[in-house]
């Protein structure tokens, strides 16, 4: 089983194809499978690096809360990175992962090749809320367990367009929300979602950011729609694209659009 030590710990992950590296951050909760429609893709001409993050499928969870943090985060990714011998990558990432992603470009341009940024920025609007359902999926977690903890999140509004293709997408992200342990999913929704800075506390370093980038943001994305237009206007030269009728998990619910638009990216002139 592939697993790198980093920050102490052990991070799984998986490595498909060769070529230029594309390495994919996953969201909240959903584990790497969440990047199997753009691992199958990407991998006839690249290498795909996919991992689960701390706290995450078969990463380490930590029992203790501190080993948690956004900062601790882009820390794992970066020694995920030097474990393999990658000096530089195109990098991307949705919703949580987008928000790794994003802070690892601040942190550390010269790595980054590309930015893909994808139905991100969860909280930075209605802050108060969004911290408060995080806590709440902490303590249905640590008092009912994982299964109440996937009951709760297939009825969230972020999940609602791609459940409503049937029973094999809920059967599909049911199984991702099972994969991991449930304090180490609790530990994320405190210290890492609810503690993050919010996507508008970065517009200085985000004016300053020179790694090209493509934002792709879902029409029915809600929490996402009004911080995606924030990062397009702030990032020099970044790349808008909003997919009609789509929800939050764009990359599942709109797998041949979304892997197009990267597809697109990825062949631009200049671009990685």
């Amino acid at each position: 089983m592939p697993l790198a030590p980093v920050n102490g710990i052990s991070l799984y992950y998986e490595v498909k194809g060769s070529g230029s590296p594309l390495v994919l951050v996953h969201g909240f909760a959903c584990g790497l499978r969440l990047w199997d429609p753009q691992v199958r893709a990407f991998a006839p001409r690249r290498r795909v690096v996919t991992y689960d993050v701390r706290g995450h499928g078969l990463s380490d969870a930590p029992a203790d809360s501190a080993a948690y943090s956004q900062p601790i985060s882009v820390a794992d990714l970066r020694g995920l990175l030097e474990h393999l011998k990658i000096k530089r990558a195109v990098l991307g990432g949705l919703s949580m992962g987008g928000n790794i992603a994003l802070n690892f470009a601040i942190a550390h341009p010269d790595m980054v090749s590309g930015l893909i940024i994808a139905d991100t920025g969860a909280g930075s609007d209605g802050t108060a809320e969004w911290v408060a359902g995080t806590h709440a999926f902490a303590e249905v977690l640590e008092r009912q367990g994982l299964e109440a903890f996937a009951d709760m999140a297939l009825a969230n509004p972020l999940f609602a367009r791609y459940l409503a293709q049937g029973p094999e997408a809920a059967r599909f992200i049911r199984s991702c929300l099972m994969t991991h342990r449930a304090h180490g999913i609790a530990h994320t929704a405190r210290e890492v979602l609810a503690k993050r800075p919010t996507i508008y506390a970065l517009e200085a370093e985000l004016r300053r950011l020179r790694v090209h980038t493509l934002l792709i943001v879902g029409e029915h994305d809600d929490p996402c729609l009004k911080v995606h237009r924030f990062m397009a206007d702030t990032i020099p030269g970044a790349k808008h694209v909003l997919l009609r009728g789509d929800g939050h998990l764009t990359n599942l619910e709109a797998p041949a659009a979304f892997n197009a638009a990267v597809r697109a990216f990825l062949s631009r002139r200049g671009a990685p």
